[in-house]
């Protein structure tokens, strides 16, 4: 989601949509404990966009590390 919402701020008025994401879950979270996503932008292309995201325990350990890449789409005018 944090992927999405950022590709979305960068380009107004496109269609971004995820066409690979890749995963690693690393360690358990306590229920109840809060998560928090740090998205890393590391790759801004015309088309593509490709994302680093780690999330986060409330203490700092990571929990998981997913890469995402998105494909802007521009609208076309009527």
């Amino acid at each position: 989601n944090v992927a999405g919402v950022g590709s979305c701020s960068l380009c107004p008025g496109c269609a971004c949509v995820g066409i690979e994401v890749s995963g690693s879950h690393v360690k358990a979270v306590a229920e109840g404990d809060t998560v928090t996503a740090y998205a890393r932008l590391l790759h801004c292309g015309s088309t593509l966009h490709v994302w680093n995201v780690d999330i986060r325990d409330s203490s700092g350990e990571l929990i998981s590390n997913v890469r995402v890449t998105n494909y802007v789409i521009s609208q076309r005018k009527s």
